[in-house]
């Protein structure tokens, strides 16, 4: 993947944060965005550190996304951003546990 296509990737997950926040409308679309940008970013790739290294590096992500949400959301709206992303990022503990959401 090219940089430009790492940040376009970024930006959607972005861009569907803030919409979702502000609206409450297309969760799935966001939840796909930001699915997305954290297999772009590498998050989800299997190193020494297995399952436990997997979520660092998905909440690592998380973060960047909640910190470029920032700019456009209001305090109450980034705490939702917060836990939705918390609960995103920890899909990854129920798949590999083999549990569906």
């Amino acid at each position: 993947m090219t940089e430009n296509e790492y940040s376009k990737t970024r930006k959607a997950a972005v861009d569907a944060l803030i919409y979702w926040a502000k609206t409450g409308m297309r969760q799935f679309t966001m939840r796909d965005a930001v699915n997305d940008y954290l297999e772009a970013s590498g998050a989800n790739r299997p190193s020494i550190g297995g399952e436990e290294t997997i979520l660092a590096h998905r909440k690592i992500a998380a973060n960047r996304l909640a910190i470029d949400c920032l700019y456009a959301l209001s305090k109450e709206e980034l705490s939702k951003v917060d836990r939705e992303l918390e609960d995103i990022v920890d899909d990854v503990q129920l798949q590999y546990r083999g549990v569906k959401r």
